[in-house]
């Protein structure tokens, strides 16, 4: 009788296991994996798009400045999450390669930099050749569509790269998903 108890409690468990695994979501945030399919994707795309395909070790230099994403979401993305994703967009662009094949540099962003000048982390002098050509921006947007107890809710992440001097817009790639949360969210 003990077995059919222990056998009864393991199905039971099994089950209740198995219902909560499969119960559909109950929100639609950002999670980070989503930040982080996000980037990979992006940086994907750049690396492959027609600006920084044409260019080859003697292109005239690029220096490229980054700045942290801008959050046009309705979710909380803390500043330190908005600089990881710009610099995992940036690594996952092979950085190195980057150098030696397209005569592609990135410098540490200005808030950065001041800041470690000012805390004595660098000398004085560094990041005067630093001049960048280039800004990469990123903005992240959503669109939330709420019916009866259900959300679902519609990510865009936008990339930029913009010549300094001209303002003109050299590359530029979106990434969009959506998440789909159902039923309420406090049960």
């Amino acid at each position: 009788m003990g077995a059919a108890r222990r056998l009864v409690g393991v199905v039971c468990a099994t089950l209740l296991l198995g219902a909560c695994a499969s119960a559909p979501p109950k929100s639609s945030r950002l999670t980070v994996d989503d930040l982080e399919a996000t980037t990979t994707e992006i940086a994907q795309r750049l690396s492959s798009s027609d600006w920084l395909s044409s260019r080859t070790p003697e292109s005239p230099p690029v220096v490229i400045a980054i700045d942290k994403v801008q959050n046009l979401t309705s979710d909380l993305i803390p500043s330190s999450e908005q600089w990881w994703m710009m610099a995992r967009l940036r690594d996952g662009l092979n950085v190195s390669a980057l150098r030696r094949d397209r005569n592609v540099r990135f410098v540490i962003p200005q808030e950065y930099l001041k800041d470690a000048i000012e805390a004595g982390r660098l000398p004085p002098e560094t990041g005067e050749q630093r001049q960048p050509t280039h800004a990469m921006e990123g903005t992240f947007r959503s669109l939330t569509r709420t019916a009866g107890k259900d959300r679902t809710d519609a990510y865009m992440f936008e990339t930029r790269i913009t010549e300094i001097q001209t303002g003109e817009q050299v590359a530029q790639e979106n990434f969009e998903f959506k998440r789909i949360a159902f039923g309420r969210a406090y049960d």
